[in-house]
């Protein structure tokens, strides 16, 4: 079964599933524990692997959970390496470059070079964001199974290479659409919080939100599915 390429289409794929709310639920309510993300990110990690074989519907059934959580484990490390390890670098950076003017007296440069190193982390961040850098680790992980590829140069390589940056660069804004629905949930569950609302509700809603993200995600996987294969049909044509 070919992946879809818009939106639309991907978000009626996985509605086909009759239990695909049960499942984003259950997997939300394991993101919502912190110590269950694992077994989330592995389902869908799952879902780009059935996905690339050709039978994205049904979802991933509950399965050799132990498996499902090493698999989620490497898949959060991708995106450790390409989100969250830039800013510790770039907190380092600026933390060495803040002690050595001020043991050299150069305190007049303190703040624009701050200001400067803070400036071009949040512009690398911002880059792998737009261009969806750990979607396509997991996608070579998922092709691949090998982790050390995923989270190795060829990652970014891949992201910027004609023709999968173009196809990649439509999936990802797709796929940004997709976290509407959690974004509007985040913003309830923070007027709630701010407003001492019941701790009930508020759980209840932070479910809904891990639930929604579940829900976006395994969208994202069929638009950069869909976009690889239109790329490697580019390459070979």
């Amino acid at each position: 079964m070919p992946s879809p390429t818009t939106l639309p289409a991907a978000v009626a794929l996985i509605w086909r599933d009759p239990a695909w709310w049960r499942k984003c639920l259950l997997h939300g309510a394991l993101a919502m524990t912190i110590i269950g993300l694992p077994l989330a990110v592995g389902f869908i990690m799952e879902s780009y692997d059935n996905t690339r074989r050709g039978f994205p519907i049904p979802l991933p059934p509950w399965r050799d959970w132990t498996l499902r959580a090493l698999t989620g484990i490497f898949a959060l490390l991708i995106d450790l390496a390409f989100f969250v390890l830039p800013l510790m670098v770039g907190g380092l950076a600026l933390g060495c470059s803040g002690l050595a003017l001020v043991l050299t007296a150069q305190t007049a440069l303190l703040e624009p070079i701050t200001a400067s190193i803070v400036a071009l982390i949040g512009l690398v961040w911002l880059c792998f964001l737009l261009i969806g850098v750990a979607p396509v680790g997991r996608l070579i992980f998922a092709e691949e199974g090998q982790i050390e590829r995923a989270l190795s140069i060829e990652t970014v390589r891949r992201a910027l290479q004609p023709p999968y940056r173009v196809h990649f660069w439509r999936a990802r804004l797709a796929s940004l659409a997709a976290y509407l629905p959690a974004a509007v949930i985040a913003a309830l569950t923070g007027w709630l919080i701010t407003n001492n609302a019941p701790l009930l509700l508020i759980i209840l809603t932070g479910w809904l939100l891990c639930s929604a993200g579940v829900f976006a995600q395994l969208v994202g996987a069929q638009l950069y599915v869909a976009a690889e294969r239109q790329a490697q049909r580019e390459l070979r044509a």
